[in-house]
């Protein structure tokens, strides 16, 4: 019996994700969950069309569903006069419904403000850290290992990239980017690579303005490329959106293992000073839109 992939979110989100995941292919059964009735024979084609599929399925699921669901993912509404609040208000609502009907796999953002949805998500729903996580800077990470693969001539498997933070502001950690086993701000030092301190800050700039777009497609290509890692048993450290059990708690993306029963933490994040100011100066930021929504949600009682 093939491992049940729920997937929440609106149908031009959710049909595009449904249209990669039958090119792969994968041993999955598809579970669409509509936001409106309307919706539902709009999944028609997708459905019929996963009869060519030899392994993965999709069909239109019921609230019995989330109980049997090994991951749940949740894409953004789309919804342009939508509040952050409103947003964690109706965040509140879904985790009420798939808690009560006994959902306990792994809850996985992936759409914007991923570390404040993840972070409520957490703290609304009981479930534990590990089992909740959104997919982060681990989009804009593949780019660049691609971008950096390219400029240096090298195959991409060879390129180990490092971006931290929140998917909207990503910090390229270059202290922790490495080519093969060697760091690779030492090809700034070798005359030879034709590479220097000013091709890492064009590209820093490079990867603000991509984050800066509609991040839809990568998302979707990261999300399904961690699925084919767990299906073949080979967990990835990717930096994806996690809870950060501090105090206070917040959700960020760094590295971690991600696997059959969700992230990981290995080690504590080392990052060269530059970099650790900015990515504090993110997580202030973070903590201070959580207290803000808290505050607000207080207030409303």
């Amino acid at each position: 019996m093939n491992p049940t992939l729920l997937i929440q979110g609106n149908f031009d989100q959710a049909s595009q994700l449904l249209q990669q995941l039958l090119i792969t292919d994968l041993p999955l059964d598809c579970v669409v969950m509509p936001n409106t009735t309307t919706d539902t024979p709009r999944y028609q084609s997708l459905v019929v069309a996963s009869a060519l599929c030899p392994h993965l399925s999709i069909r239109v699921g019921t609230a019995s569903d989330y109980g049997q669901a090994t991951w749940m993912v949740v894409l953004d509404r789309n919804l342009k006069d939508a509040t952050l609040q409103s947003r964690v208000d109706e965040l509140r609502l879904l985790i009420k419904r798939i808690v009560e009907n006994g959902f306990d796999g792994q809850l996985v953002f992936s759409g914007e403000q991923d570390e404040l949805l993840a972070y409520f998500a957490w703290k609304f729903s009981g479930l534990p850290a590990s089992q909740i996580w959104g997919l982060g800077t681990y989009p804009l990470t593949r780019l660049l290992t691609y971008r950096l693969a390219e400029r240096l001539g090298v195959g991409a498997a060879v390129i180990q990239a490092a971006v931290v933070g929140t998917a909207s502001q990503p910090i390229a950690a270059w202290s922790r980017t490495y080519v093969g086993p060697a760091p690779i701000l030492m090809y700034l030092a070798n005359a030879d690579a034709n590479f220097d301190a000013d091709d890492l800050g064009k590209m820093s700039s490079w990867l603000e303005r991509e984050a800066a777009g509609d991040q839809a497609t990568l998302r979707d290509m990261a999300l399904i490329r961690l699925l084919q890692a767990n299906f073949a048993d080979q967990p990835l450290i990717a930096s994806v959106t996690n809870i950060h059990q501090e105090d206070p708690v917040y959700a960020a993306a760094t590295p971690v293992l991600v696997g059959k029963k969700g992230v990981k933490h290995l080690t504590n994040l080392v990052l060269s000073e530059d970099e650790e100011q900015a990515f504090a100066a993110q997580i202030k930021a973070i903590r201070t839109e959580i207290e803000q929504i808290e505050g607000q949600q207080t207030e409303g009682k």
